[in-house]
């Protein structure tokens, strides 16, 4: 199960989703009202910030433990990828829609969903040569 490459950038993915929990879209001084109350655009700020993070995170993790079912581990890959894409465009319409009169500065939190995507890219191609090798060993027999 762990063992396999796919399911380390599987728990990569997982980790990194859950990382953004803790790590804002972009900071600026606080504000009176709107998203900036805080001072930090982060995924509290939305409900579906936050719904769209939790299933990422727990579809990356649940898919390490699918290893008998690759199409539906690629399956589920396909689905993880379409959700951070919701993530990216949800995160950049709240962003543009920031009313602020001071200078907003991106956050590490921006980059975390592009590294997530880019660890469930790897484990689906790792999951096809897997599926691959499997399907030409079954054709030797």
């Amino acid at each position: 199960m762990i063992q396999r490459v796919q399911s380390i950038y599987l728990l990569l993915a997982a980790l990194s989703a859950a990382a953004l929990f803790a790590l804002p879209f972009a900071t600026a001084p606080a504000e009176t009202e709107g998203i900036l109350q805080d001072g930090a655009f982060d995924i509290s700020d939305h409900v579906g910030l936050i719904v769209l993070t939790a299933l990422i995170a727990l579809i990356a993790l649940g898919t390490i433990f699918l290893y008998s079912n690759r199409t539906l581990q690629m399956n589920l890959g396909k689905l993880n990828i379409v959700l951070l894409m919701g993530l990216l465009g949800l995160a950049a319409y709240l962003y543009t829609t920031i009313p602020t009169t001071a200078t907003v500065a991106l956050g590490i939190g921006l980059g975390i969903p592009l590294l997530v995507l880019v660890f469930t890219l790897l484990a689906n191609r790792n999951i096809q040569k897997d599926d691959r090798l499997v399907r030409s060993a079954d054709r030797l027999r």
